[in-house]
């Protein structure tokens, strides 16, 4: 009888554990939803400064200034590209150098932005374009360097290779 009554404690110790953990919080965690607010700031954007020939691409606006040739690329295969990312401020945060062959990346592997992994499968090489991103399928709610959290991206990008 003893050993049931010290065991009693110890249960009573781990319902209140497993009940407290179902507890629901009051508060909403959902983050908010960009979508509207970035569409709207990609087309302002795309008014302010008087660029046509846009298409949107599912969620993201895409410009090719020059088409490329070749067979379009697949999943697993590596893109090199030269780029210049900005905000559409303008303010640049990363560029691929002049002297560089380029930056590469594995499609379709999460090694870049979901934006990227989307607009590069469309491209073969030497397409040259301009990519507006919505947060969403850059960098979302977290800041990165210099980059606010929620931003809208431009870059201006040119298929280097294929591989």
């Amino acid at each position: 009888m003893n050993f049931r009554l010290s065991l009693l404690p110890f249960f009573l110790l781990t319902l209140l554990f497993a009940f407290g953990a179902c507890k629901k919080d009051d508060k909403d965690e959902t983050a908010p939803d960009f979508a509207e607010r970035d569409e709207q700031l990609i087309t302002d954007y795309i008014q302010a400064n008087n660029l046509t020939g846009f298409v949107r691409d599912t969620t993201m606006f895409v410009f090719v200034t020059k088409t490329g040739t070749g067979a379009l690329p697949k999943k697993g295969q590596t893109i090199i590209v030269k780029y210049k990312g900005s905000t559409l401020d303008g303010q640049v945060f990363d560029e691929t150098k002049e002297s560089t062959i380029g930056f590469p990346f594995v499609l379709g592997a999460g090694q870049v932005i979901k934006g990227w992994d989307r607009a590069f499968k469309q491209f073969n090489k030497g397409t040259k374009a301009i990519l507006l991103i919505p947060s969403g399928l850059a960098y979302g709610s977290t800041a990165t360097g210099s980059i606010p959290a929620n931003s809208v991206l431009r870059f201006d990008v040119e298929v280097v290779n294929i591989k």
